[in-house]
């Protein structure tokens, strides 16, 4: 008996020391959480002069040093052959991020922005003959956005300094240090009244016939003094005194102005950077003219106004020699950025937004003569989408540009002498994340179901593609996703909304599986194939055997004006009888449980789940993620606070508009809220406000209902598109979890 039982034994140890590793080859054919540490994102492709070789950068999360169980987030530059006669090619390493490489005239080296950590980003360039990067920058205030002069003898690049560091700059030019804001009522901070400077010190004590450098600072001085003991406690950052209107920043408090300009750094050794923009203003998007004499970009239309309450933009040329800045274009009710001098220099391409609708305005692509005195045209005002990311053809005669269209992000192009406008990407099943182009040739980063982003290259056309990197392509090899199903429904109001379904990925068409609905933020924000940042959500989910629903309600970008204005004053109803109208299509499938329906979204979405969540009871758990649930409240709390008065035409402190804000707020509803609820907040949440999140806790608990909270310390509004990958993995699995509870397993 024993001679029979050990082998039984052996055979028995054996299957239960392979059953885990059977386990996981089995679950490896669908997305696991942990894949999440696999994904690769390609950005900022730049192509050499000659097109022969693209440089980008390659986004990685990998393992945090001296840590087995957490991970960081990396950046290093990468070239490859337009050809494909070379493989891709790594060209920097080690622990630094490296970001928007920029070719030299001559295509012999790299300009790029390499950022350490708790350091400024500075400039380096890399010679493609090989080598170790050099520093071209070295700023207390650091330096970004490289642009080469067209004779290769410096470089453009955009710094960001603080209104002390502006207002020094300006005395030591011997300039007026004062600002020109007429319309604000200052603080001690921009009425410029202190004169205590943590950079000066006090007179010697043993040379008392010596001028001081600032009145001394003493809390029971005389009134001079004890201003500058308060200045002394304000500089240390303890307490931080609020003047300004724009408050928050994305993480913190922002009681400190800070001021973009554009620099212009020779590439001669022991040459200064030259501030080109200097002043108490803010300068964007530096781009050279062809003649190297000038540099084009974006600044607010009135000079004189505080920068916190400057919306409307205009495009201006600062001289290259240091002499000024002028006015180049301010077209009347519109908002102009992004100017793009054509290669030729006859034509200076832009973007303008109608002023007053900011938040429902499509973004409309036209040009102007680079003289500055012609009449500018607009070129893409039937197109009724909302164009970004100008690139001029070789020979100046057409504009590309990127629009978000029915789901996809494609590429189009418009002709400078007709207006007539070509969609170039040959489906919406995609989604274009960054494109260049060069000599007929085009390399462009793109999202599809299958893929969340790799690098292709074809003709300037988009007729052809083919496939440069493979950094996602080869672990997905042996997955299997989930196809992303296309609908549409008209509406009883006449509104035609677009959404999509995914089976799960392991389907079996003899099982009914729980159906998730998953919605988007902004709230003009738009989800489709061609969209990146929900890629492995929507994956992982299909994965772990949930059917998947998401649709772009009224108020979506992607749409043109009329739709996205249609949740203008109505961020509750409308919408939420959208998204409803697709969930019950979704839930009527043959493969779809309907007594197991589950509910998550972020930002506006988040708020959109608290709302639907307080009006319908069908769903057996929600998650909401870092949403708005008191809009009254969320005018002060949060830095998108213009999402009031743009989207509900007023101020809480107005009779009508407070009424319109109650009746659109979830929180106005929460106790008919019976679903059990997960929020989800970032401790450093200022877009939103995490106390929104505290509220909406509050209310239910108080109502003794079933809710709990998650707070991810030092996360921002970005968590699950760019925060801690150790967060974002913890949420992934959390919410899944909390789901399973009510929904039991398939």
């Amino acid at each position: 008996m024993q001679t029979l039982m050990r082998p039984l034994l052996r055979l028995f140890l054996v299957c239960a020391l392979l059953a885990p590793a059977l386990a996981r080859s089995a679950e490896s054919a669908y997305l696991v959480a942990s894949d999440l540490l696999k994904v690769k994102q390609v950005e900022a492709p730049a192509l050499s002069p000659n097109a022969r070789w693209v440089a980008y950068v390659v986004r990685s999360i990998e393992p945090k040093p001296e840590s087995k169980d957490d991970w960081v987030y990396q950046t290093h530059l990468w070239i490859a052959a337009t050809d494909g006669s070379s493989p891709p090619r790594q060209l920097t390493f080690g622990t630094a991020s490296d970001s928007a490489p920029a070719w030299s005239p001559k295509g012999d080296r790299l300009a790029f922005v390499r950022t350490v950590e708790k350091e400024k980003p500075q400039i380096r360039l890399l010679s493609l003959a090989g080598g170790e990067s050099a520093p071209l920058t070295k700023l207390d205030s650091g330096a970004t956005a490289p642009r080469w002069s067209p004779d290769g003898t410096k470089v453009l690049f955009t710094s960001s300094l603080t209104y002390a560091q502006v207002r020094d700059a300006l005395e030591k030019a011997g300039a007026d240090s004062r600002p020109r804001w007429s319309t604000e009522k200052p603080g001690r901070t921009a009425n410029d009244t202190r004169s205590y400077d943590s950079k000066k010190k006090p007179a010697d004590p043993a040379k008392p016939d010596a001028a001081p450098a600032f009145p001394a600072a003493k809390p029971d001085g005389t009134r001079q003094e004890r201003r500058e003991w308060l200045a002394k406690n304000e500089a240390d950052g303890n307490p931080r005194p609020l003047h300004r209107l724009n408050f928050l920043d994305e993480r913190d408090i922002n009681s400190e102005q800070t001021f973009a300009h554009l620099f212009l750094q020779e590439l001669q050794e022991g040459a200064a950077a030259k501030d080109l923009t200097p002043g108490y203003t803010s300068f964007a998007g530096g781009e050279w003219m062809p003649d190297g004499k000038s540099v084009l970009c974006s600044g607010p239309r009135k000079l004189d106004e505080h920068p916190d309450r400057s919306e409307f933009t205009a495009l201006y040329v600062a001289d290259a020699a240091g002499a000024g800045v002028k006015l180049f274009l301010d077209l009347n009710g519109y908002s102009t950025a992004n100017a793009t001098p054509s290669p030729d220099g006859r034509l200076v391409a832009f973007t303008a937004t109608l002023g007053e609708s900011f938040s429902y305005a499509q973004a409309v692509v036209g040009v102007v003569p680079s003289s500055g005195t012609g009449t500018p045209r607009l070129l893409t005002e039937k197109v009724d989408r909302s164009a970004g990311n100008l690139h001029w053809s070789d020979d100046s005669s057409s504009v590309s540009f990127v629009a978000p269209t029915d789901g996809g992000f494609p590429l189009y192009r418009v002709s400078v002498a007709t207006g007539a406008t070509d969609r170039l990407s040959p489906s919406l099943e995609s989604g274009v994340r960054a494109y260049d182009l060069a000599r007929d040739t085009l390399v462009q980063v793109l999202t599809t179901p299958a893929n969340p982003s790799e690098l292709y290259v074809g003709p300037a056309d988009a007729k052809t593609v083919k496939p440069l990197t493979a950094l996602n392509t080869a672990w997905l090899g042996g997955k299997k996703l989930s196809a992303y199903e296309p609908h549409s429904l008209t509406l009883r109001d006449g509104l035609k909304i677009q959404f999509w379904t995914m089976k799960p990925s392991p389907f079996d068409t003899a099982k009914k599986y729980p159906l998730l609905l998953n919605i988007h933020g902004g709230p003009s924000a738009m989800w489709g194939p061609g969209e990146e940042s929900m890629w492995f959500e929507f994956q992982y989910f299909a994965a772990q055997g949930y059917a998947i629903v998401f649709a772009n309600p009224r108020g979506s970008g992607g749409y043109g004006y009329e739709f996205q204005h249609a949740n203008y004053q109505n961020w509750g109803t409308g919408p939420a009888g959208d998204i409803l109208a697709a969930a019950d299509f979704a839930a009527q499938q043959p493969f779809v449980d309907p007594k197991r329906q589950v509910v998550t979204g972020g930002s506006y979405g988040g708020y959109m789940v608290a709302w639907i969540v307080g009006h319908d009871q069908r769903f057996s758990a929600a998650v909401a993620q870092r949403g708005v649930y008191d809009l009254l409240t969320f005018f002060g709390e949060g830095n998108a606070w213009r999402l009031v008065p743009r989207a509900f035409g007023g101020y809480p402190w107005q009779p009508e508009t407070r009424r319109i804000l109650e009746r659109e707020s979830p929180l106005t509803y929460v106790e008919a809220i019976k679903t059990p609820l997960l929020i989800q907040h970032g401790d450093n949440d200022r877009r939103t406000g995490f106390v929104q999140s505290e509220m909406l806790l509050r209310s239910l608990k108080v109502l003794n209902r079933d809710v709990e909270a998650v707070r991810y310390p030092r996360a921002t509004h970005e968590m699950s598109r760019a925060g801690e990958p150790r967060q974002r993995l913890d949420s992934l699995i959390r919410y899944e979890e909390f789901f399973r509870r009510y929904i039991g397993e398939n």
